[in-house]
């Protein structure tokens, strides 16, 4: 998160609750938080107990957080506007009553913007996941677009202010449209395999499947970076480039890049495309089985374009174009 510790001398313990070097202490504790604060413990022995105080504080709101929904956090606050409009039942001196009020006030602020500060400051992780045959449309935090491919899923951490980069992770297929920052703030995906892609505003395809990474870029510039033996490697990527990355090895090809993007258009365009790879494109997106009784015509290849449906349609569609006879048996697919 890459916050920044403060002087800390003069803190009161709400001050330390909602400072974000501290919190990330607390919350993602790291050698360098825990470096910085013990340190910083030994040379002002009067602030521990306060410094304690905070952190049992905040481990106390995140409980909370994780246990209340919304509902029940939406009762909380009724509760507390209901409980101050009720009228005093007893009798106190009009000084006691203003004192009590005082305090009151103070420590229902505090509270409640203590929790405003947890539910809607602190970073959340956001996921989303596609179901088979399902595609979505995705805004980001700072405007840039992801289109998910089927049976996908994509991870972001949602407040990117401030950070070194905006980070995301994906496991299946995904097309981003990367919106340039004025600050040149880096735009990174990273895969299961450990490749990360970096760009500061692109159009560019992630495919992340089955210990497979391929990255086709639309437009703009890539540095793909990968890990060697006791090293990181590092490529630049130019448009129509396609890297693929299987068994710690990488391909460079040179292609035509709507073939690979087609999908978010609800299109599948094919160019000498083998049998054997719709088949596998099929099985990733539709989540369905598939047996050929003759693999000799997994060799065969096609040309053209075929709308992106159902299965169901999706394999009609590949009976036609390859002219083979496709049978739906027990939601099994047979390729005879």
């Amino acid at each position: 998160m890459n916050h920044q510790p403060n002087n800390y001398e003069n803190y009161s313990l709400d001050d330390f609750v909602i400072d974000p070097y501290f919190k990330e202490w607390v919350l993602f504790s790291s050698p360098i938080h825990d470096e910085f604060w013990n340190n910083w413990k030994d040379d002002n022995l009067s602030k521990v107990e306060i410094v304690e105080e905070a952190r049992e504080l905040i481990l106390r709101l995140e409980r909370l957080k994780l246990e209340m929904n919304s509902d029940e956090s939406r009762s909380v606050w009724n509760a507390i506007q209901e409980n101050i409009k009720q009228p005093e039942t007893s009798i106190i001196s009009s000084k006691r009553k203003r004192k009590i009020w005082t305090y009151t006030s103070a420590a229902a602020s505090i509270i409640l913007a203590l929790l405003a500060w947890y539910w809607y400051e602190l970073p959340k992780e956001i996921e989303y996941q596609t179901a088979f045959g399902e595609t979505k449309e995705i805004i980001l935090p700072d405007s840039s677009t992801v289109i998910l491919n089927s049976n996908s899923k994509l991870n972001f951490v949602d407040n990117w202010e401030g950070q070194s980069a905006r980070e995301i992770w994906i496991e299946g297929e995904a097309f981003f449209s990367v919106v340039h920052k004025v600050n040149d703030q880096p735009f990174k995906v990273l895969s299961s395999q450990n490749i990360a892609i970096e760009v500061l505003g692109t159009e560019f395809n992630v495919y992340n499947r089955s210990q497979e990474t391929e990255v086709v870029l639309a437009s703009g510039l890539v540095i793909l970076s990968y890990p060697l033996k006791n090293k990181e490697g590092k490529i630049v990527m130019n448009p129509g480039d396609l890297i693929e990355f299987k068994e710690s090895t990488f391909q460079r090809k040179r292609v035509n890049a709507t073939l690979y993007t087609s999908w978010k258009d609800k299109v599948f365009n094919l160019d000498e495309t083998s049998l054997k790879e719709i088949i596998k494109m099929a099985k990733n997106n539709y989540g369905i089985e598939i047996d050929i009784q003759d693999e000799e015509m997994l060799k065969q290849t096609a040309s053209g374009s075929m709308p992106l449906g159902d299965a169901a349609n999706f394999m009609e569609h590949v009976s036609k174009i390859f002219n083979i006879e496709i049978v739906n048996e027990h939601n099994k697919y047979l390729i005879k």
